[in-house]
């Protein structure tokens, strides 16, 4: 049975070695193996590539349980995205223009989010469409020791027959995004299409090609991040010590 790593040192060895990482030219092509093209954004992998380098996001070679239960060797920490406005201007300005050109003809009325650092996302897309169609935008609840996105939304805040994307920072299974969709639908309005950051996994969840092809659906990067179940990881079977997604740290 693997045992999860509690260790500030094994945390602090880890940060210590994605910050020297991140300082040579070594990671140039650990980011250009798990980058793929993301068909919606206009973005282009050379872009996501500076996303990532620049704020630092991404953890290589570690072993850590995500908020699903999952595990993984390679880890996307948005908070890292999120820190850095210019990043978020420039991720917000090509949703925005997916938004713009996709609802060109059958406008949506706003944005559910959760209130995870992926509402800067939903405001700034609503900011920057202000002129062109007025967006509201709706939080669910987030909390930050478990991962998990509540359901609850203002009264009133979507009305029957009303058209909603819906938005998070990152997606795997495509759970999350159903999740939010659902808020949409349970209040009579329309689920018109989904929004996330990242797409991260290796096209092995079934429900994300269901998404994918039932809804329009944007993400800016598209990014090759293989996650098992515990019975299944290689990293468990080599005894790999197991830390938790609480404990990415910030580089």
């Amino acid at each position: 049975m693997n045992v999860q790593v509690t260790d500030e040192g094994a945390v602090r060895a880890l940060a210590e070695r994605h910050r020297a990482l991140y300082e040579g030219p070594g990671i140039d092509s650990m980011l250009k193996r798990i980058i793929r093209d993301a068909p919606q954004s206009k973005l282009s992998d050379w872009d996501i590539h500076r996303i990532l380098r620049t704020s630092r996001a991404v953890l290589f070679d570690t072993h850590v349980e995500m908020v699903s239960g999952h595990h993984s060797a390679t880890y996307l920490r948005f908070e890292s995205v999120a820190r850095i406005p210019e990043i978020l201007r420039v991720i917000s300005r090509d949703m925005a223009d997916w938004v713009q050109q996709t609802f060109k003809k059958d406008p949506i009325v706003g944005i559910v989010a959760t209130a995870s650092d992926a509402h800067h996302l939903a405001e700034n897309v609503a900011d920057l469409l202000r002129d062109k169609m007025r967006l509201r935008v709706v939080l669910t609840p987030f909390n930050p020791e478990t991962g998990k996105i509540g359901t609850e939304v203002a009264a009133g805040a979507i009305r029957s027959g009303e058209r909603f994307l819906v938005l998070n920072d990152v997606t795997t299974r495509g759970n999350c995004v159903t999740k939010l969709g659902k808020v949409v639908t349970d209040h009579g309005g329309v689920l018109a299409g989904m929004m996330v950051f990242a797409r991260r996994d290796s096209g092995q969840f079934p429900l994300m090609g269901e998404l994918t092809t039932k809804l329009p659906f944007y993400y800016t990067a598209d990014l090759e991040m293989p996650q098992w179940e515990p019975a299944m990881c290689p990293l468990c079977k080599s005894k790999t010590p197991l830390l938790s997604w609480r404990e990415m740290p910030d580089l």
